[in-house]
């Protein structure tokens, strides 16, 4: 007898298959490119006893501009204050098996005060600048690694246009 192919995920049949609902939609997430010396500011997180480097960011709350979500971020996972510049990468991350869908979305930005600390997030595990010579030798998640090193070493010359939130009361 066929068996039934599993619903796709993020479609109405895969609720209907029992499927929670926020599992169903896309996780935005805004990560930070500081450059300062030739080295680059990094998170280093352990999840499941791996440790893998990443930009600092996180998930952006329901209400909050890309640049607050941004702003905020930093402020929980470092302690810095930054001034948020151009949106030069976005990349999907999408295991396999659709199960899960990150929309990441990294920004220029540039630091305005604070003292450099480690945050309270129970994953990560160090903050710190990075020699960008040297990450091309660590585990980085999402790896944009051949996109970051040019775009770093040319000043980012591809960028996008972030408008910000444009809702407008009719």
């Amino acid at each position: 007898m066929p068996t039934r192919p599993e619903p796709a995920f993020g479609t109405a049949a895969a609720l209907d298959a029992g499927t929670p609902a926020n599992a169903l939609r896309p996780r935005i997430r805004v990560a930070a490119i500081i450059v300062q010396d030739d080295s680059i500011l990094l998170v280093r997180h352990v999840k499941d006893g791996k440790s893998y480097w990443l930009l600092p960011g996180g998930g952006l709350d329901c209400g909050e501009s890309l640049a607050e979500g941004l702003a905020r971020e930093l402020l929980e996972e470092t302690n810095l204050e930054i001034r948020v510049g151009d949106l030069v990468i976005v990349n999907d991350s999408i295991n396999p098996d659709g199960t899960r869908h990150v929309v990441n979305l990294c920004f220029t930005a540039e630091i305005v005060s604070g003292a450099m600390q480690c945050g309270t997030d129970h994953r990560l595990e160090e903050v710190r600048f990075v020699p960008v010579s040297e990450i091309r030798d660590l585990t980085f998640y999402p790896d944009i690694r051949e996109e970051l090193i040019p775009a770093i070493e040319q000043g980012f010359p591809r960028r996008a246009a972030y408008l910000g939130n444009l809702w407008r009361d009719h």
